[in-house]
């Protein structure tokens, strides 16, 4: 034993020493001595002063978004809604094929990893949007004042970075202005899938996804309900909980060992994505067996109660009939502290009314998925849902928040994008 330990100290110590450049930095040390002078630092005050340092700096960030916030409230009450963009001729005019439109220059900046112009802001839009909407063009019209002060805000604080705007239109505004590039692949970046424009949309989220996996669901309606709930977790922060179930005649989770709600970080969401590819159809629909499952997920007393936190279920079905009123009777009314979102899948002449009925009795909204191409959209449009509490709580819902740190879909590497 003595002697495996003792290998073990001498392979850590080999590591440690390679990791930590302990002999580099006793080289140099020695090498530059006379340029060196010791002073003895009281760690209390050394703590206390990177303490303020950091508090001043993430103020200054604050301030900024604030500021931000406040105009953009601002502006959009006071736009003037139009069918038509006009130019002084009095003919529309779509903003996004402007034959007037400057040719922007830009230059490196290596603040920003980027070419950028500080005169200007720049826009991207989904590529399933429509951008000749009325929608978004007045989204355009009245989020180009924000320039001003974008630029401001610049102006106070020089070490401010990207200032970026996320509209519920899907519009992007950011500033200072720099090409979009795209990755080699299709573009997917949506700003509503962003973890910022997420934590800033709604209040924490408890959520449990149930799906049919009943022998109707089958072919392309199994396959759309797969990706419905790859791009469900996808709306997910690390602020939320989560937890996937499939069901049947039974409901078990798709993960076996997430027995309880897990944190919906990178990693666990991965793992359920993978499980859900596993699916398969069989056996005969009851909703009860999945509403079960969920409201005892998501009411067990063990789980520690989270302030201020959205509880939710997502159920995923090619319809039914059954409404399972004893199932809402006994966990959520009459108080209905859960939410009931239901997910019609797949292109079926059944009657809706039961789906319906469910979310609206339980403070949800029902959604159709009839394809592929629906996916994206109507699986964050619950968010809009969960918005509205949040607008009718006016100051007390505007709290700023920190983010963790993720991959800046604006900083460019190797000459690529990475969203």
């Amino acid at each position: 034993m003595m002697h495996w330990a003792g290998r073990i100290e001498k392979e850590l110590e080999k590591v440690l020493q390679h990791v930590t450049g302990t002999q580099q930095m006793r080289f140099i040390y020695n090498e530059k001595k006379s340029q060196f002078e010791i002073k003895r630092n009281n760690p209390k005050d050394l703590v206390e002063r990177v303490a303020r340092d950091i508090s001043k700096l993430l103020n200054s960030k604050r301030k900024a978004l604030e500021k931000l916030a406040r105009e953009a409230e601002q502006l959009q009450k006071e736009h003037v809604w139009q069918d038509g963009v006009k130019t002084e001729d009095g003919d529309e005019e779509n903003l996004l094929e402007n034959p007037f439109s400057l040719e922007l220059e830009f230059m490196d900046d290596a603040n920003f990893k980027n070419k950028v112009n500080y005169s200007s802001s720049a826009v991207q839009i989904p590529t399933d949007i429509y951008k000749g909407s009325p929608v978004i063009l007045n989204e355009l019209n009245w989020t180009q004042a924000l320039e001003r002060v974008f630029i401001d805000n610049r102006r106070e604080d020089s070490s401010l970075r990207w200032q970026v705007f996320g509209s519920a239109t899907g519009v992007t505004r950011y500033y200072p202005a720099t090409p979009w590039r795209a990755p080699n692949k299709i573009d997917l970046y949506d700003v509503r899938r962003r973890p910022w424009y997420i934590q800033g949309a709604s209040s924490p989220k408890d959520m449990v996804i149930i799906v049919d996996v009943s022998g109707s669901v089958s072919g392309l309606t199994l396959k759309l309900m797969k990706t419905s709930v790859v791009e469900m977790l996808d709306t997910l922060s690390d602020d939320d909980y989560v937890n996937v179930a499939r069901f049947n005649e039974k409901a078990d989770a798709v993960v076996p060992c997430f027995k309880t709600l897990v944190q919906a970080n990178v990693r666990n969401k991965k793992i359920f994505k993978e499980a859900v590819q596993h699916m398969q159809a069989k056996g005969t629909t009851d909703y009860k067996s999945g509403f079960t499952f969920a409201f005892e997920q998501l009411l067990n007393e063990s789980s520690a109660p989270r302030a201020n936190c959205n509880k939710m279920i997502m159920m995923f079905t090619d319809g039914g009939e059954d409404r399972a009123q004893d199932i809402f009777e006994k966990y959520n009314w009459p108080n209905k502290t859960v939410r009931v979102f239901t997910f019609s899948v797949g292109q079926h002449n059944y009657d809706v009314t039961p789906l319906q009925w469910i979310a609206c009795a339980n403070k949800g909204y029902y959604f159709e998925i009839p394809s592929i191409g629906a996916i994206r959209i109507n699986t964050q449009e619950y968010l809009d849902v969960l918005g509205r509490p949040m607008v009718l709580a006016g100051p007390r819902a505007k709290q700023v928040q920190w983010t963790n740190v993720y991959q800046d879909a604006l900083v460019r590497h190797d000459f690529n994008q990475h969203l």
